[in-house]
């Protein structure tokens, strides 16, 4: 396979849209199209000319793919989780990371949000006619992305791209899309998932690393790979000679060139998995060939990458999904900044922060949660305690008066007490009485600061100095997460016809 890997680093946000969403807002992919790559690097190409063999060659006849730049995780590149493995219910993480084994890590989304309005263009403000408010939900600056280029002719594209700055997406005048871009070249037997079967076989695993357009026998868009899939390879395949989980998606694009949108058109979501059995043997240079070239159309864009494996993991266990985030460190340069900025902008990543450990909190609370009957604990007791824990974070977060109030408890051994002491939760993996985790994160908060502690926000930095979970937050982040706990419980008692008394 000829070719190289490109990383781009954001310097401003990049609207890749996505289609649909509300007529006043725009929301970008998690990842930079390879068609948004494909324009930036013919916009940095000397020669345009459609009639051209080279430049048909590089650009448009699909000789040339510029495959999709997902989010850079670690020291990898996130990829499409497959399909038939199903997310835990309230996982917040989304649709890419990367497959080890049997275990999963799935990457975090985040985004730039940004608020405009609309301005007359002879006043240069806003008015009463011209004024509507709209809302840009971007991929942030300081995002690193890492994508490939299929191509004979590397050598030509890199030098394209060699010291330039390029624009991505929508909105470039209005402080979106510009990004740098670096190149290295592809590494020997490179592969993005892992190596195609090294010998003969009748059966493979198919996995989709982006949308693919295919067309079944009378032409039409379709999700029955069986046509494209016997044409690539030279073989009558049988639909039913193919288990699929996959499922559809609308896919579209713009022509800046043409100034008008591309049509849209029902694509196979990246992630699909397709398990195909031959009758007869396929080789492995056959299964090598169709994994570097693809399948259906609009290749050169980036659609229809795929990876070639003899098998996949027949299931994931909720217990081996890990979130993982693909920030690579937001810093300001605080020699710059004045007393009173720095100030701001530590107010800011404090907000920033306190955002990350709420969504935390609620996700956690539901996970411990998850197996709870409603009424195991009556609402009653439940009340009582979120009571004593809003008490104590209204007075500075002290966690006295509750730890007496459950040594108290515990002593009196009330039937409302054996009930929160026989109800199971789950934290770190394994199950735990309830009053047990309220005692040992009262005495002992090592895990809740653990869990606290993978907050995205504190992978940013002021300056040189990074954020850092002061004592304080833990504790008071240790009572939320108490408290969500049981407010969850108590939701369930009363949502499942329970009395919440």
């Amino acid at each position: 396979m000829n070719g190289f890997l490109y990383t781009i680093t954001l310097e401003e946000p990049v609207l890749a849209n996505s289609l649909g969403g509300e007529p006043n807002s725009a929301r970008s992919l998690f990842y930079i199209p390879g068609g948004l790559v494909r324009g930036a690097v013919i916009n940095a190409y000397q020669d345009k000319d459609a009639n051209d063999d080279t430049f048909r060659s590089l650009f448009l006849n699909g000789d040339t793919r510029f495959l999709n730049a997902y989010p850079i995780m670690g020291d990898e590149r996130a990829l499409p989780i497959p399909l038939k493995f199903k997310k835990p219910k309230y996982f917040e993480a989304g649709n890419l990371g990367r497959l080890h084994g049997p275990k999963i890590d799935a990457l975090e989304e985040e985004w730039q949000i940004n608020v405009h309005t609309q301005r007359d263009a002879q006043k240069g403000r806003s008015t009463e006619a011209s004024g509507a408010v709209y809302r840009y939900i971007a991929l942030p600056a300081g995002m690193k992305f890492q994508g490939a280029v299929i191509s004979e002719n590397a050598k030509a594209i890199m030098n394209a791209l060699k010291d330039q700055t390029i624009l991505l997406g929508k909105a470039r005048t209005a402080g979106y899309g510009k990004a740098s871009i670096t190149t290295e070249p592809l590494p020997v037997n490179w592969h993005e998932m892992s190596e195609t079967p090294s010998k003969d076989v009748k059966e493979f695993t198919l996995v989709l690393l982006s949308s693919a357009l295919v067309r079944n026998e009378d032409g039409q868009f379709t999700l029955d790979i069986s046509t494209a899939l016997s044409k690539r390879l030279a073989r009558d395949i049988k639909p039913e000679r193919i288990v699929a989980s996959c499922k559809s998606e609308i896919v579209g694009g713009f022509n800046r060139t043409w100034g008008l949108p591309l049509p849209q058109s029902t694509a196979i979501a990246a992630g699909s998995v397709f398990q195909v059995t031959l009758e007869n043997d396929i080789t492995a240079d056959e299964l090598k060939v169709l994994e570097n070239t693809g399948i259906g159309e609009r290749r050169a864009e980036g659609f229809g990458s795929l990876a070639i494996t003899a098998s996949l993991p027949d299931k994931i266990e909720d217990d081996d999904w890990t979130p993982t985030t693909a920030s690579q460190g937001v810093s300001i340069n605080a020699g710059n900044l004045s007393a009173e900025d720095n100030q701001l902008a530590e107010m800011m990543f404090t907000r920033l922060l306190r955002r990350d450990l709420d969504q935390l909190i609620i996700t956690k609370a539901r996970e411990m949660t998850d197996g709870y009957k409603s009424d195991s604990v009556p609402g009653s007791q439940l009340s009582r305690w979120r009571v004593l824990l809003r008490d104590a974070l209204a007075k500075g977060n002290s966690t006295q008066r509750i730890k007496d109030f459950y040594h108290a408890e515990n002593k009196k051994r009330s039937p409302a007490f054996v009930k929160m002491e026989k109800t199971r939760i789950k934290f770190e993996g394994s199950p735990s009485r309830l009053t047990e985790w309220i005692e040992a994160s009262l005495e002992d908060p090592q895990g809740v600061n653990k869990l606290l502690e993978s907050a995205p926000t504190l992978n940013m930095s002021l300056g040189s100095d990074p954020i850092k979970l002061s004592e304080k937050l833990k504790t008071e982040y240790g009572l939320r997460l108490m408290d969500a706990v049981l407010s969850t419980m108590a939701k369930k008692n009363i949502g499942k016809g329970g009395k919440n008394d």
